[in-house]
């Protein structure tokens, strides 16, 4: 058996501070993208342009302006006039013209009922003010508007999420599927749940839910205020995202990796997914060198390129093994391991030159699969 020892920990600086960094993984291109952004013509506090600067400064690759459209929320129309009669896509027009070619913006908008159903966010679509209306036109009953609302923004090619089912106003006491929410599922009005979202936190049951029903996950920053009002860069904090692993950078891109679930959510720290995306994800992160083979061990260094901190805690097959429990790897940094037998009667024996490979298991608690369901991750190590 063997054992691991962090022997050292060389810290490398990112070359641009505030920007979010993520490599591809093999086969796709890891789009940073944030699903669920208010301006000012809802009831948002900054112009369009703003959340195109915010965006672009983070590094991130795609953004949808999504502002409520329900007639109580629209507060503005062209040219800064305050009025009831509103352009519910003029907010996505600002967006887009400002962000050019350097940013991807999707025109969407969000439907906001009471529980149930709670709120939905509308992407890729064409005309808020036909969902708005024919949400509205429904408006006595919840469900009924939304089915409406939901119903139009489909004949319209869009792309369907259900937003923060945690959300204290909507689960009060426990994070619940009602009867409504099945409802709406099984007519293709879900395709992406808020796994996590700012103001409400991580959800556990939104991730298992999106596991056992094959929808896409998505993390957003529902951000009202601005960014620097709520994001404590200085200290290395940043928005949520969701992680697509898109054919390429393009709107077209960004919905085929949705539709195909090719999706992850990247917020405080944590990376939250599916095995089949999570496990490239972390080796396209982690990258193992400087193998060295020596009589009473081998040592290799684990390099972090992304701004994920990597937490690594012993896997299971190692329980008679000696070494540190877990092992640390900030964003940037590199940590030397070297990994030696079990210590038997306070002697250090040799490796048996039978050995040709050694594979040393963890478990990565940063990156969860499920809920309380760490990624396994082996380094294996050949002999030369």
């Amino acid at each position: 058996m063997l054992a691991i020892a962090c022997c050292a920990v060389l810290t490398v600086s990112a070359s641009t501070p505030n920007k979010i960094v993520i490599p591809n993984i093999e086969g796709y291109k890891t789009l940073k993208g944030d699903f669920h952004i208010h301006t000012i013509f809802s009831d948002g506090t900054v112009w369009p342009t703003t959340r195109v600067q915010e965006a672009t400064w983070e590094g991130l690759d795609v953004i949808a302006i999504t502002d409520h459209i329900d007639t109580r929320h629209q507060h503005m129309r062209k040219k800064g006039v305050f009025t009831d009669k509103c352009d519910r896509d003029y907010s996505y027009a600002l967006a887009k013209k400002a962000a050019g070619k350097k940013l991807l913006v999707i025109h969407g908008g969000e439907i906001s009922r009471g529980m149930p159903p709670g709120h939905w966010n509308c992407l890729f679509i064409k005309d808020n003010d036909k969902i708005c209306e024919a949400a509205e036109a429904n408006d006595h009953d919840h469900v009924l508007a939304m089915k409406g609302g939901l119903k139009e923004a489909h004949a319209q090619g869009g792309f369907t999420m259900w937003n923060h089912p945690n959300w204290e106003k909507q689960a009060p006491n426990e994070t619940v599927w009602l009867p409504e929410h099945e409802e709406l599922y099984k007519a293709g009005y879900m395709q992406g749940i808020e796994v996590y979202n700012k103001f409400c936190g991580y959800s556990p049951e939104a991730h298992e839910w999106a596991l056992e029903r094959n929808i896409a996950i998505l993390g957003n920053s529902d951000v009202h205020n601005m960014f620097l009002y709520e994001t404590d860069y200085l200290h290395g904090e940043h928005r949520p995202v969701t992680l697509v692993f898109a054919k390429e950078k393009s709107l077209e891109g960004v919905r085929e990796a949705l539709d195909a679930r090719r999706s992850a959510v990247f917020a405080e720290g944590m990376v939250y997914g599916r095995q089949q995306e999570l496990a490239p994800l972390f080796k396209a992160c982690v990258k193992v060198k400087g193998v060295k083979w020596g009589d009473k061990g081998v040592s290799f260094t684990l390099e972090n390129t992304s701004s994920i901190p990597v937490k690594l805690v012993k896997g299971e097959g190692s329980e008679d093994v000696w070494y540190p429990r877990y092992i640390n790897l900030p964003p940037f940094s590199s940590v030397k391991v070297t990994a030696r037998p079990l210590l038997i009667d306070n002697k250090q024996p040799k490796f048996d030159d039978a050995i040709n490979e050694v594979a040393v298991n963890f478990l990565v608690e940063t990156f969860q699969i499920g809920a309380n369901k760490p990624l396994p991750f082996s380094v294996s190590v050949p002999r030369k």
